[in-house]
Formats: C-alpha cells, sequence, structure tokens
C-alpha cells in the first residue's frame, strides 16, 4: 500500500529555520525547481501523521474497551452502544466500522485482530431488541462488505451475507419496499409498513445491499433496496424533496426541502449508486442531475462579504442561513458526479465551482472557532456577514474533511490540503488522550472540555478521509471504488473490467 512507497529522509531547505521545522509543516514555494518532489514528500508525512493517529486511536480502543461499541478516550473506558442506544448496540461497531481503515492505511496487522474478533465474537443471534436499520446498514453491513472487498477474505462476505439475510425481510413491510426507522434482531420481520420514513433512512442502502447481489450473485439484494427507491421517484416528479416520505405511497411529506440532516445521505447515494453500477443506470444519475438542479435553483444562500455561498434549508419559501457540519458532505458529491462524467461541459463547470464555494463555506465551521476544532453549526448574519457559532459541539464529524477529499481529487488545488492539515493540527493538539480521540463540548473555548466519546465514525470516516487528502490517488481510486456513506469502500463495477468471482454462500 501507499505508505510504504515513499518512505525517504526529506532534505528540502538549507537554512537552520527551515531544517528545524518538523517535516509536516514544512513549506514548498522557495523551491520551485523541486517544488512537486517537496509537496509529495511533505504530503506523505503529513499522511503518515494521520496513519499514525489511526494506530494511537486503535491502540487505547484495544487495550481499553476492545469489542465494545465505542470507547471513553479520556476516562479510559468502554461504551456499550452508539447514540445512546437509539442506534445500535451490541455489534463491536468501532471495531466493524475501523477495519476499512486499517485496510486502506496498510495496517494488516491491526485489521487481523479486527477480524479475528469479528469471526470469533460478532454473533447476529446474540443481537437482539430495536436497532436503527439505516446505523446497522452503513456502519456494520458496510463494514463488513468493504472489509471483503478490500482484502478478498471469504469468511467476511458470509458474515456480511447472514446480516443482509436478516435485514432483508423488513423491504417487504410496505407494498412500495419502503422499510421503517428501526427494526428488531436477531431477525427482522415485517412491520406492516404504517406511517413515514425519513427520507435520508430511506435512502441509504442501496449500496451495501447491491454489494452483497455482486458478492453472491443473487439479485434479490439489490432489487429489493432498489423498489423503494424507485417507488419514491415514481410517486414525486420533483426531484429535491421534503425530509420525509409516506410508506404505503412513497409521497414526500414534512415541511423542510434541504440537503441536511434527515435528508443527506439520500441525495448521495442516487450518484454513488449510479457510480458503483458501472455508470450504466441513466435513472440515478437523472434522478441526481435533477436533484442537484433544483437545489441550486431553491437552496443557494451568499452571505455578505465572503466569496462563496452554500445551499441552506427552505421552510415555506425562508431561507436558514444556518451551515450544518452534517450538509457539508454535498459539495463533495457534486464533485464526485462531475469527476465520474455525470454532467460535462458548461454544467460540469458550474457544479464545480458551486462545490468548490461550499466547501470553503464548511470550512468556516473549524476556522471560526478558538480551538480550530469544527463547530456542530454556524449562521451568517445576511446583513453584515457576520458569522456566529450557534452551536460549538466537536463531534468528531467527517463532512468537511470529506468534500475537502473530493474537491482534492477533483482539482489537485494544494489549497485544500492546507485546509485540511490545519484541521488535522487542532484535533492533535486538542483531541487526543491516551484512550484515543473525543470530540468537544465547545470548540469556541481553548481549551475546549472534551465530551469524552470517540464516535465510532471518526475511525470508519474522519481519519481515512484525513489520510486519503495526503495520499497519491492510487491509494483509493475513485474510478474504482465508492465510499459509502460511511466512508466504507465498495468495489465499483467497472468498464469491462472482470469482477472478482462470485460466492456460492
Amino acid at each position: 500500500m501507499f505508505h510504504g512507497v515513499l518512505e525517504v529522509q526529506m532534505t528540502v531547505g538549507s537554512s537552520a529555520e527551515v531544517s528545524d521545522l518538523p517535516p509536516t509543516e514544512r513549506t514548498c514555494e522557495s523551491y520551485w525547481l523541486l517544488r512537486s518532489w517537496c509537496e509529495q514528500r511533505v504530503a506523505w508525512y503529513r499522511a503518515d501523521a494521520v496513519r499514525q493517529g489511526m494506530m494511537h486511536a486503535w491502540a487505547g480502543y484495544k487495550a481499553f474497551a476492545w469489542g465494545a461499541d465505542e470507547i471513553h478516550p479520556k476516562s479510559k473506558t468502554a461504551k456499550t452502544d452508539i447514540m445512546g442506544g437509539a442506534g445500535i448496540r451490541g455489534m463491536g461497531v468501532s471495531l466493524v466500522d475501523a477495519l476499512s481503515t486499517l485496510k486502506v492505511m496498510g495496517l494488516d496487522e491491526q485489521f487481523k485482530e479486527g477480524r479475528d474478533w469479528v469471526m470469533q465474537k460478532l454473533d447476529f443471534d446474540k443481537v437482539s431488541g430495536s436497532v436503527s436499520f439505516f446505523e446497522t446498514v452503513i456502519r456494520i453491513l458496510g463494514g463488513l462488505a468493504a472489509a471483503h472487498d478490500l482484502s478478498g477474505d471469504d469468511a467476511l462476505a458470509a458474515k456480511a451475507k447472514d446480516l443482509a439475510d436478516r435485514l432483508l425481510p423488513a423491504f417487504d413491510s410496505a407494498p412500495t419496499g419502503l422499510i421503517g426507522n428501526t427494526v428488531t434482531l436477531p431477525r427482522v420481520t415485517p412491520d406492516g409498513g404504517g406511517g413515514t420514513v425519513i427520507l435520508a433512512e430511506m435512502g441509504t442502502n442501496v449500496l451495501e445491499f447491491a454489494t452483497i447481489s455482486r458478492i453472491t450473485g443473487a439479485p434479490l439484494y439489490r432489487e429489493q433496496a432498489e423498489k423503494g427507491l424507485r417507488a419514491v421517484h415514481a410517486a414525486n416528479p420533483n426531484a429535491l424533496l421534503f425530509e420525509a416520505v409516506d410508506r404505503q405511497t412513497g409521497k414526500e411529506t414534512g415541511g423542510t426541502r434541504g440537503v441536511g440532516a434527515g435528508t443527506d445521505s439520500y441525495y448521495e447515494y442516487l450518484i454513488k449508486y449510479w457510480v458503483l453500477g458501472g455508470r450504466r443506470d441513466e435513472h440515478f444519475r437523472a434522478r441526481w442531475e435533477q436533484a442537484t438542479d433544483e437545489a441550486l435553483q431553491q437552496l443557494m444562500v451568499y452571505p455578505p462579504g465572503w466569496p462563496f455561498s452554500y445551499v441552506s434549508d427552505s421552510r415555506g419559501g425562508w431561507l436558514d442561513p444556518i451551515l450544518e457540519h452534517l450538509r457539508c458532505f454535498y459539495p463533495g458529491s457534486i464533485a464526485l458526479g462531475v469527476m465520474n462524467g455525470a454532467v460535462r461541459g458548461p454544467k460540469a463547470q458550474l457544479y464545480l465551482q458551486f462545490a468548490a464555494n461550499m466547501t470553503q463555506a464548511c470550512f468556516q465551521l473549524y476556522n471560526s472557532t478558538a480551538s480550530g476544532l469544527g463547530a456542530e453549526r454556524i449562521s451568517f448574519d445576511m446583513q453584515s456577514g457576520q458569522i456566529s457559532i450557534v452551536d460549538g459541539r466537536y463531534w468528531q464529524r467527517p463532512e468537511v474533511i470529506e468534500s475537502i477529499f473530493y474537491m482534492w481529487r477533483a482539482t489537485h488545488d494544494p489549497k485544500w490540503r492546507v485546509m485540511g492539515w490545519q484541521m488535522w493540527r487542532a484535533i492533535e493538539r486538542y483531541a487526543r488522550w491516551e484512550g484515543g480521540y473525543s470530540g468537544a463540548h465547545n470548540a469556541d473555548q481553548v481549551p475546549p472540555d472534551s465530551d469524552d466519546v470517540s464516535q465510532s465514525w471518526f475511525f470508519a470516516e474522519t481519519l481515512k478521509y484525513f489520510y486519503l487528502l495526503f495520499s497519491p490517488d492510487k491509494a483509493l481510486s475513485l474510478k474504482d471504488w465508492v465510499l459509502n456513506t460511511e466512508a466504507h469502500p465498495l468495489r465499483a463495477l467497472g468498464n469491462g473490467r472482470r469482477l472478482r468471482r462470485r460466492l456460492h454462500l
């Protein structure tokens, strides 16, 4: 993997002042003849610093919370659920979420430790009670499928199929195929299909179930996951939807249009499913393009005095100037579509410029706090442009670094790496503890008080996106891999490329 390619001493700079700088902090502007060489080596040192961060977080988890869902890294104790029990529990969530990151970083010994725990300890027959279908799919099913795709380990594929089989009956609950927000394990039974379902929770499973179809050769998983999406598209001629849909009819319901919390990954999966399927299914590409066009027409906010803009939430035609961290995945997904040729010509230029503008706006979630950690929500005064911190909590979220990563891949403009490194330095300075990394109660306080929680997505997403930002493109090709909303890499169908043999499980 990448980490072994450029293990050489960096010797740029002749002055004592420059040579005394850590290699991660050196700049390359004055070395115009060797600038590209210099930048590659600085990036390598930065990627390695993130890799060391992952090793530190894994070592803390192994020492103090092995097999637990999450860890309290400051107090060095185990946490036995995620999201206060409202999500999932009892499945070693952080461990499963970490597997794909360990493999991408080339940490094969640690990957084997996690893989062995999964095979010896993760027994879905012993998981009981109500769980979030959405969280179980993106973290556990996606994590297992990605671990298989990255390693070729058939036992991991069998484990992923076991979980998929237990979840599959959820799609039989309503005539539309729309799942409910929660299901009951160890084996789901249809729930009657009443009520509504949050848009993001309904629309964020097709990547994972389609991957199980590819692995097993059985189309049923993909077909069941597609059914609900197609029902929603047929029932709603507009592509930018309210925050929920009726499970019986597929019609939108609610009062807010946007791409943030409650709707976000539904739009993310439209474009990613098109890429995952080899860029062949025009239905999903066209629906993504229509939704993007409607968002750019209806949701744009232009804060005065700033050289950027972003999309917000619309409630009855009123645009909320608040910018939330969760919404910041959006420019990265637009950049991904452009990179994969989902739109071309002037529209591609328009989309990419929007993505750059919104990513710069999202960077202000970090750049505007005293600690440099990311706030949960900020707002722009629409008269003066002044930024106010609405919710200063730092939750280790990945969405800003995710979009910075995609913008780097789309443009290779060094400014994106500069932004990312500024963010990483703040995490190292204010969020690192003996047991790993934590969030903070108030990012605008120095030093910020730790919330003593390491989110499982920090292992799966945040660390992975930081690492990939500073890694060569070949570390994970976006033509061959699609990252699900938990950043688990799933293998895409290629243009005539021979696929891995199908498993008979």
